[in-house]
């Protein structure tokens, strides 16, 4: 994997191909560790990362949406074989456009912010490598291949009383970054245990966040799809108790008796018919209930407009992520649609028919929303150790007492 190559030698790889691409983030990144009254007035915030490549705020003003940023970073070219001894490939590149997708993907599920790549605007060769008549910063094209995708802007809610009018921002609130933290988890990454899951979850994680405003099926799937992975690995061997095993086989256990067993031998044989079993829905009801429980969910989601009352309930929440794998596999192998009123908390404004006929009702399946932050907070507090978040909302973070 390219980003894993990359980030294994990137401290110690001062030659090479430096090249410079331009980012869009779905809202406003800041460096909190900078020593300033106002990030907004100061360069120094500007600065995300510094080793071992650069990441850097180019908006001007800073808050401008969405957020532009720069990214430069030194690579080399990559030799690639296969085939038989007698008939042999071999191709040789610039990894990139796959470093650079993949670096986007891992910043989206660190920060819960849609982060892309915009285009590439240079290239610059060392002195030896420069081809002669040509300079060593080669600028690249931009016109035709310049694509940002982003969230849209969300308009204000304005609040009128007698006294007079409020206008509240929907837009989420700006992330605060520590560089060090950031370094830290890049460079560590490609000597944690299943790397490779983790990058391949973040692409399904950014993929969702692509898709969470007019496709918030298609999310729901990637959303799934994000899950499923860590829980297999952060319960590998995870098994229910007997008692849930013999539960999930009540038919075999019947047959067994009405063949004549006694009760004891039809459970033996309802335990051997479980082994094999992944567990995949148990797995991932427990991964997210042990990474992010109900009472995470307890103050109002500051990314998204969720509304409270559609939401789950604490007594709800495992039968909700039950129902949630139920109503994937439904649409995967059947067909069958999410129910309407999942895409419920991307705007201020709701459609009548998204919305419970029951006033009192909850809806079938949670909106997206709700599901979101549950991946993206389990997801966070699996990977990251407690207290050194790359990445906070702005006004969530403390520093640890030392």
């Amino acid at each position: 994997m390219d980003l894993l190559k990359f980030l294994e030698k990137a401290q110690d790889q001062p030659i090479g191909i430096e090249v410079e691409y331009r980012l869009a983030c779905s809202g406003e990144f800041y460096n909190r560790k900078a020593e300033t009254f106002d990030w907004r007035k100061s360069d120094v915030s500007r600065i995300l990362l510094d080793k071992p490549f650069l990441i850097f705020i180019t908006s001007r003003p800073f808050d401008s949406y969405p957020q532009e940023l720069c990214v430069r970073m030194t690579l080399n070219y990559v030799t690639e074989e296969a085939g038989a001894p007698n008939a042999r490939g071999t191709r040789i590149f610039l990894p990139d456009e796959d470093v650079i997708e993949d670096l986007c993907a891992i910043l989206s599920l660190l920060s819960r912010r849609l982060v892309s790549t915009v285009t590439k605007i240079s290239e610059k060769l060392d002195d030896k490598s420069s081809p002669r008549g040509l300079p060593s910063e080669v600028p690249m094209p931009i016109l035709g291949d310049t694509r940002v995708i982003a969230w849209r802007r969300r308009p204000v809610t304005v609040i009128t009383r007698r006294a007079g009018q409020e206008f509240k921002s929907n837009d989420p609130p700006p992330v605060g970054v520590d560089p060090q933290a950031l370094a830290r988890f890049l460079i560590g990454l490609p000597s944690t245990p299943n790397a490779q899951d983790i990058v391949h979850t973040a692409r399904l994680y950014k993929s969702a966040l692509e898709l969470i405003e007019d496709r918030p099926d298609t999310a729901y799937l990637a959303l799934v799809s994000v899950v499923e992975p860590l829980a297999s690995v952060a319960l590998d061997d995870f098994e229910p108790d007997e008692a849930e095993k013999v539960k999930s086989k009540t038919r075999v256990v019947k047959r067994a008796r009405e063949f004549g067993l006694d009760e004891a031998r039809a459970r033996a044989l309802a335990l051997e018919a479980c082994k094999g079993e992944k567990w995949r829905t148990r797995k991932f009801v427990k991964f997210c209930v042990d990474y992010c429980g109900a009472r995470e969910l307890k103050n109002p989601d500051r990314v998204f407009l969720a509304l409270e009352h559609l939401n789950p309930s604490e007594a709800e929440f495992e039968r909700a992520l039950r129902g949630i794998y139920g109503a994937r596999s439904k649409n995967l192998h059947a067909g069958s649609p999410f129910p309407p009123g999942i895409g419920v908390g991307m705007s201020p404004t709701v459609k009548m028919r998204d919305l419970p006929v029951d006033p009192l009702g909850r809806p079938e399946v949670p909106p997206v929303p709700w599901f979101e932050r549950i991946v993206s907070t389990a997801a966070r507090k699996f990977l990251i150790p407690a207290g050194s978040a790359p990445f906070a909302d702005y006004g969530d973070y403390q520093e640890p007492v030392t």
